[in-house]
């Protein structure tokens, strides 16, 4: 599937030079190969970044070496504040029950209510937005690539500056069965909240927001 669609705000002629090509590909062989391919073609280091979800954010990943990737946890981390402060409600709301009872059952009810819209909250399933928030991307494009993401697509950002190379980039992803979106502008991918920079290859490392080599 092919969308094109000048970014929003890439008004200067330095931005207005460059594309991008957002891949949605399956978390597979399709992955690995799709990587390999575009780095294969010529896209830099710099220009290709990967988004994708796991247990364990410290996993390496199989790509070509220096290939930017951003893991977002797959698991409850940062959920401890919110439940506490749900908990709190619920044990001020029983306190208030027993040691006021006249307005004890009114404040109770409106200390639970607090407490399930914590909860409700903290499970709520944020995916890659608050990436794709922060980089500005399309906003109808943007919530589609979320849900993608969220039912376990990982998301491909490559970018160039040379037309020529736009073809054979949506022809590597047709290929590996990915949907794929061009943008006029440049769309690189900052790791935000608890999504995890790293760089491949043998002296991996990765930065909670960025790796010294992308200041």
């Amino acid at each position: 599937m092919e969308k094109e669609r000048e970014v929003s705000g890439a008004g200067s002629e330095e931005r207005a030079s460059e594309y991008t090509i957002v891949g949605v590909v399956s978390d597979s062989a399709e992955l690995n190969r799709s990587v390999r391919e575009l780095r294969d073609l010529g896209v830099s280091k710099d220009d290709l970044t990967v988004i994708l979800k796991r247990e364990d954010p410290d996993e390496p990943e199989p790509f070509p070496e220096g290939t930017r990737y951003i893991v977002i946890p797959d698991d409850k981390r940062g959920l401890e504040v919110p439940l506490g402060f749900a908990l709190a409600f619920v044990l001020l709301g029983i306190f208030f029950v027993i040691v006021v009872p006249s307005i004890g059952l009114p404040t109770f009810l409106v200390f639970i209510s607090l407490a399930a819209i914590l909860l409700a909250g903290s499970f709520s399933r944020v995916g890659a937005q608050p990436i794709l928030t922060d980089m500005e991307a399309p906003r109808a494009e943007a919530g589609q690539w979320n849900d993608e993401f969220e039912m376990g697509k990982v998301l491909i950002f490559a970018v160039t500056r040379e037309r020529r190379l736009i073809r054979p980039m949506r022809e590597i992803l047709q290929a590996n069965d990915a949907d794929y979106y061009i943008l006029e502008g440049r769309l690189e991918p900052r790791a935000v909240a608890q999504a995890v920079l790293h760089r491949a290859g043998p002296n991996e490392h990765g930065g909670s927001v960025m790796d010294a080599q992308d200041t």
